[in-house]
Parts: structure tokens; sequence; C-alpha cells
């Protein structure tokens, strides 16, 4: 009896420690939950209401790494947040929302008894834009990884935008072709063919659950993405009394009319469209996200320029005379290029081969001196290679010339279009480094906008095709080019009356 009543007393004894120890645990845990919840305050205000020696799973909801809330009810949660869907059914009709970029979820166990904030969690999602609804996301991307990401509403709207976006720069019959694995002839008539396109970056697709405000709504939107990427700046051009699209495109860019024409679809139709005074002209070129490349061949036909003529000295003339024995006649022949063109605008381009169609003739000349003056034949030769003219006779007001650049390169060397002697060289203001040539029957013609000084000296022979300077943007010009002129008989003409213009594009 005695020993029971012992044992009694030290059960009892040892009770009393755990109550009196085990309370303290319980309160020194409380502190350290307290102490941690303290250190990841919450963006929206949330008190801890008790705590148990229970842990009970909670869903802890962040936004970029910070915590908004945690959640109380999961599935009344779920259900406020389709109760919201409402507000975005319009624009975004059969689907759901979800969260949006950078929040999510953590479920995670704790002693706190936590008070049930959901309304105001779901509050600050809508108020700072974070609930997203499902949608597509467009990635672009290169060999080093995505560089940009954009999100559709529909895809189908992003193919359409796409579609109408490649069409500024290669056909819809090419496309057709291409997509179809056609193959595609090399021109066999003079003119241009689009051998092949292809876009220079990898375009793929993912769903994804945004915010509805970064995402791109309509065909219109994508398209004027893919025009000008991020770039939110245009100018704009109000055209005047007298002028062309291809002065406009000029002045800014040195852009073809064609590209005129892409930059304005709702104005302008054609290349050759007459514009008129008041008309608004979009002159900021594209700068898109992608690279549209585009392989063309083109079949143009060259003349072949005979040797300069034979002089023989013929006593019977009288001295400062000349007569032709035989008359020189240009060749012809067909030369097939292939040119690079990105995003409409021409890269580089080659000549693939060429058939003479016609072979030369070169002329001979008797002359009643013994001493040879080059004298001009009237049988002129373009002044650069590979020419193109971006600016025409009258392209603006008071232009008295014609503006020739080589398609394929710049501050190449500029030809004597016939034989003549130097009649000035120098520099002024407005032509810059330039040379006159007299050709000695009523023509002369001037060389402007030189990179350097002329390579010849006043009183000197030159004859047709010997290089004269190099192409340059000297004086009052907008680019490098060469402005050619043509006098005859002291009035200025086009050069184009003189020159094949017409086989140029």
């Amino acid at each position: 009896m005695k020993k029971q009543y012992i044992l009694l007393i030290i059960l009892s004894f040892l009770l009393s420690l755990v109550i009196v120890y085990g309370g303290s645990l319980i309160s020194k845990k409380g502190v350290e939950i307290s102490a941690e919840l303290e250190n990841e305050k919450s963006l929206v205000n949330q008190e801890v209401l008790s705590y148990s020696l229970k842990e009970k799973t909670y869903s802890k909801i962040y936004h970029e790494g910070r915590l908004i809330g945690v959640i109380s009810d999961m599935d009344n949660f779920n259900k406020l947040m389709a109760d919201r869907y409402v507000d975005y059914a319009t624009d975004f009709p059969g689907t759901t929302l979800g969260l949006g970029e950078d929040v999510y979820i953590i479920e995670e166990k704790n002693f706190a008894r936590f008070a049930n904030v959901d309304d105001r969690i779901m509050d600050y999602l809508v108020d700072n834009d974070l609930l997203g609804v499902n949608t597509t996301a467009v990635e672009f991307s290169t060999a080093d990884g995505i560089y940009e990401i954009i999100y559709v509403k529909d895809y189908q709207d992003f193919t359409n935008a796409l579609e109408r976006f490649l069409t500024n720069f290669v056909s819809e019959e090419t496309i057709r072709k291409i997509r179809n694995s056609e193959k595609i002839e090399s021109p066999k008539e003079l003119g241009t063919v689009e051998m092949s396109a292809m876009i220079e970056e990898s375009i793929s697709t993912k769903d994804a659950v945004v915010s509805p405000s970064s995402i791109f709504k309509t065909e219109e939107e994508i398209y004027r993405f893919l025009c000008y990427w991020n770039n939110n700046e245009r100018e704009y051009y109000t055209v005047r009394e007298g002028d062309t699209l291809q002065g406009v495109g000029y002045y800014f860019g040195d852009m073809s009319p064609k590209q005129i024409v892409m930059l304005n679809p709702n104005v302008l139709k054609s290349e050759t469209q007459i514009v008129t005074p008041g008309m608004e002209l979009n002159v900021t070129y594209f700068t898109s996200p992608i690279n549209v490349d585009v392989t063309k061949e083109r079949l143009a036909q060259q003349f072949i320029v005979p040797e300069v003529p034979e002089y023989i000295e013929d006593e019977s003339l009288e001295v400062g005379i000349y007569e032709v024995r035989v008359q020189e006649e240009s060749g012809i022949k067909n030369v097939l290029y292939e040119e690079k063109w990105t995003n409409g605008v021409l890269q580089s381009g080659e000549a693939l081969s060429e058939t003479i169609v016609k072979q030369p003739k070169r002329g001979v000349i008797a002359v009643g001196t013994k001493q040879v003056i080059a004298v001009g034949t009237g049988n002129y030769v373009w002044p650069v290679d590979n020419p193109g003219i971006s600016c025409s006779w009258g392209c603006y007001y008071g232009h008295t010339g014609t503006d020739f650049v080589n398609l394929y390169g710049k501050y190449t060397p500029v030809y004597a279009v016939d034989s003549g002697v130097v009649d000035s060289v120098g520099y002024m203001w407005d032509m810059g480094n330039y040379v006159i040539i007299n050709h000695q029957n009523g023509v002369r013609t001037f060389y402007m906008h030189l990179n350097t000084r002329a390579y010849v000296d006043v009183g000197q022979n030159v004859y047709r095709g010997q290089t004269i300077g190099q192409m340059g943007n000297t004086g009052t010009s907008e680019g490098v080019h060469l402005h050619l002129t043509f006098e005859v008989y002291g009035t200025r003409v086009n050069a184009c009356n003189y020159l094949p213009c017409s086989l140029l594009y």
C-alpha cells in the first residue's frame, strides 16, 4: 500500500512537469512562427488568429517572389476567379481565367490559423492586372535563343498579319509556289523572277496565361508590330506642288517609289501614281523584328560598247576635219543577275551569266591632223557600273540632271560617257568635286559630287569609258551618287535622251 502511494506521487509530479514545460514549448513554437510571418509580410493585410499543435496545409500566393497572401479556401478562391471571368468574357470568349505571369501558388504546412482574406486577395489580383486568360504565345528566336515574345488573342490573326507583311517583299504567287515545293525557273525573258524567300528567324508557339492588357487583340495590331516592332515613332510628309514619289523617296532615306507605296497601302496603289498636294505620306521605313530574305534573278539587256575608234591620219583632210570611215555599232548582251534583298532593301547582286546577242563593231575615224583630238561619236556609255537611277530629270523642282547609282556598290568608278577634251575640273559648293568634258560636237557633259578631285586635268584628251573619278557625296548631295548633266549647244537636257534609261528599273 505504501509502494502504491509513492508511485502515485511520482506520476503526479511527472504530469505537472509535462504541463509546465509542455506549455512553455508550445509558447516558444508560437513565437518562432510569429517571427517567421513577420519576416514574410504579405501585400494584403492578413492577421494570424491563433496557433495549433496540429499543422494545416495552406496555399500561399506570390507575385515576383513577394507574398500576396494566404488563401484560406482554394475551392472558394477558384469560384471567385470563375465569377470574375464575366468581366473578360466579351473580349475573350470561350476561355478561362488563370493567374498571370510571375504569379504562382506554393502549398505549405503551418501551425498558424490565418484570417480569411480571399476576397481581398482576388481584388488585389484584379486591381494590379495579375489575372490572365488562356492565349497563344508567339516566340521569335535565333540560334542565340528567344529574343521576343508576343501574345495573340487569335493565332489566325497572327498568320494573316504575317502573310500580309510578307507580301510587301514577295508576291503571293511566289509564296504559294514555295509552300507547294514547286520548282521556280530562272527568267527566260527580260525581267525579274523571285526565286526563293525565307524568314531568317524561327517563329514558334505555345499556350500561355497572361494579362489581357499584354495581348494583341486584332490583326491590325499584330501587323503594326511586324512592321515596326517597338518603334512607335513615325515621320510623315505632306506632298507639295511638283512632288513625285521618286523625289519624296530620294529625300527620305533614298527609298524607291515601290518602298513608298509599301509604307502607304491605304493611300498609294502603284509606283506610277501621281501624288497630289496635301496628301500625307508615311516616310518611316520598316523596323521589323524579323528579316525576310528574298533571292531574285533579273535578266537584263545591256549594250556592249565597242573599243575606242581607231584614228587614222589622212593628209588629204584639212586640219581639224575628221571623217567616219567605219561607223561603230554597239553590241547587245543578256545578263542574268542574282540579287539578295532583305525586307525590301537590296543587299547585294552579282552577274551569274551573260549571252551575247550581237557583237559590237569598232569604228574607224580619219583625222586630218597628225595630232589626234578625242572627238565624241554620239554613241554613249553608262557613267557607272550596274547603273540605277535614284533621282531622274525633274524628280524635284530645279533638278536638271540625272542621278545615277551603282546598284551593287558605293564609291565606285565614274566613266566618261564619250570621248572629248576636259573643259573644267574643280570644286563648287553645290556641285562638289566635278569635271566637265567637251565632246567637240556641240555636247558637253557634267559629272558632279565626285568623292575626290577628278583623275583628269583641263585640256586632257579622255576617251569613252575612261575612268575620270570616283562616285561620292560632296557638295549639296543627299547620299552617294553621280549627278550627270548633258548640255547640248548651251542648253541642259535630259541625259536619258541619249542613254537607254528604259533598260533600267
